[in-house]
């Protein structure tokens, strides 16, 4: 059984995605990035608990919560077992609309920032798999 810091299965690197600070390769990936956006709820969650667990590149589970009294479009981050925060109300509407046609989402770590306003401290990119090609004839 793996501990709370290790996700229960193993989800593939990002390709394409490198290390160095700001460089993604959008031509080399299999996932199409629609929108880099900030965790919402940082401290009110697991996030602070977990912060030298998440690193750049991680993916995260985003899960729809339409009956939430205070947002009829939101959108949870989970990483594990544990609520990170939410995608920000003001800019959730996307993935929401995605989520309830069930188009695969996944969120993925792009900056993490030892930062005090901790509306600053994740930077997310939301993406979705690329459609495959059909191969030529």
């Amino acid at each position: 059984m793996p501990n709370k810091t290790q996700q229960a299965r193993p989800i593939p690197t990002l390709r394409g995605y490198y290390a160095k600070r700001g460089r993604y390769s959008a031509t080399a990936t299999t996932e199409e990035l629609l929108q880099t956006i900030p965790l919402a709820g940082f401290r009110h969650h697991d996030a602070p608990k977990l912060w030298n667990a998440l690193k750049r590149g991680q993916a995260l589970t985003l899960r729809r919560e339409r009956l939430n009294p205070h947002d009829d479009k939101a959108v949870a981050i989970d990483w594990v077992d544990h609520q990170l925060g939410y995608l920000p109300r003001d800019r959730n509407g996307l993935a929401a609309e995605l989520l309830d046609r069930d188009e695969p989402l996944v969120a993925r770590i792009l900056e993490k920032r030892d930062h005090a306003d901790h509306h600053s401290r994740l930077e997310l990119g939301l993406y979705r798999a690329r459609p495959r090609s059909a191969p030529a004839h």
